[in-house]
């Protein structure tokens, strides 16, 4: 067939932080599986993790400067491709959470974003191209009790991905990132292993199920290629609808996927 789509990262270096996550690892492997050279960066690599061909480093996103030579030393300095999938979310109640606490969640999910770029510009301004891609969460939309510096976070780097877009788009940088709702890993186990829960919430949800990694990974997929080439600042959800619905007004009757 002529013309034929086919999503492509030959000869492309990818960096992929948090790459030993349930999510962060399923975009390391799709973008392995394209042809991209793929070198994960996680505080949580150790001898279980499923490399399949992939290099690892083990670094703490809280350190900057480790993480800054983390990336020159895996990708030679010449990345094409930046995922950052890190996120840790830890229950944060508005009378207990602590300043620690607070800046653990800063650090990791937000902080790591904005210097991890820092690492790749130069190089990706070089070259006039490159793709960066961060992982938000519907949690930057939507109010949840317990979550203020979790959702605070993810708002943050919502925000972030249009400036950096803004800032870099005439170098030839894309910034974009996904938004996840909710997805099935061992972060939200809580949810899903309880039936009533998960029926509860996946109610909510017009696609009336739960997220799978691979959809996550396939959306990192496509704003790391070519196709989605024109496309930057753009924040994309990966919810199955759960943010698009108000679903405070709709009548149970008129939730045909539940």
């Amino acid at each position: 067939m002529k013309n034929r789509v086919h999503i492509s990262l030959d000869g492309k270096k990818a960096v992929v932080a948090g790459g030993a996550g349930a999510i962060g690892h399923e975009i390391a492997k799709v973008l392995r599986s394209a042809g991209a050279e793929v070198f994960i960066l996680d505080v949580a690599i150790d001898d279980t993790t499923d490399l399949d061909d992939m290099v690892a480093r083990k670094v703490d996103l809280r350190d900057v400067a480790a993480t800054v030579d983390a990336v020159r030393e895996t990708a030679h300095g010449h990345a094409d491709i930046l995922v950052n999938a890190a996120g840790i979310n830890p229950t944060s109640f508005v009378d207990s959470c602590t300043v620690d606490e607070w800046d653990r969640v800063q650090q990791v999910n937000l902080r790591s974003c904005f210097f991890l770029a820092q690492a790749v510009v130069p190089a990706m301004r070089e070259k006039k191209n490159g793709s960066i891609v961060f992982v938000s969460s519907c949690s930057a939309k939507l109010g949840y009790p317990g979550l203020g510096a979790y959702a605070a976070s993810k708002g943050g780097i919502a925000s972030l991905t249009r400036s950096l877009a803004c800032e870099l788009g005439g170098d030839g940088i894309r910034v974009n990132a996904i938004a996840p709702g909710t997805v099935k890993t061992p972060m939200t186990r809580g949810l899903w292993e309880d039936a009533k829960k998960r029926k509860a919430h996946e109610m909510t949800i017009p696609f009336g199920r739960l997220a799978h990694v691979r959809d996550v990974a396939n959306a990192a997929l496509f704003l790391a290629s070519d196709l989605s080439s024109f496309i930057t600042g753009a924040v994309l959800p990966v919810d199955g609808g759960l943010t698009a619905m108000q679903a405070d007004f709709i009548d149970e009757r008129l939730r045909t996927w539940s």
